[in-house]
């Protein structure tokens, strides 16, 4: 029950995790400024997904907080240090916290879940 509900936020917080370990354990052992931005806006996709509710409407809502907050990744990875090796696997794990986003199962307070109407039918 706790993975249907949590699902989306879960991959969200793996990803971040995931994000700070590579941060803080890559390269010269010392997180950077560039790293602290790759952080930050980790940590905000797990926040922001963890936070918006799905709503009949807008189903997609959590991915689409991951995606966004995926393509500032990338925007700030790019601007304040440029793309070398060790980026590009910063820039891989953003994208697949989107995906395992996008996948996930999450049911809101509200009862709509991101696959199922409160009825309990498919929704595509």
């Amino acid at each position: 029950m706790f993975l249907k509900k949590y699902g989306k936020a879960i991959v969200a917080v793996i990803g971040a995790a995931l994000t700070i370990a590579y941060g803080a354990l890559n390269g010269d052992q010392h997180i950077d400024p560039e790293e602290g931005v790759q952080i930050a806006i980790a940590g905000s996709t797990a926040v922001g997904v963890y936070l918006v509710p799905l709503v009949p409407e807008y189903r997609w809502a959590k991915t689409a907080v991951a995606a966004m907050l995926a393509v500032l990744q990338v925007l700030a990875t790019v601007i304040l240090g440029g793309l070398d090796q060790s980026e590009w696997i910063a820039l891989v794990l953003a994208a697949l916290t989107v995906l395992g986003v996008g996948v996930a199962p999450a049911v809101s307070d509200n009862g709509v879940g991101s696959s199922r109407a409160i009825d309990g039918t498919v929704v595509r």
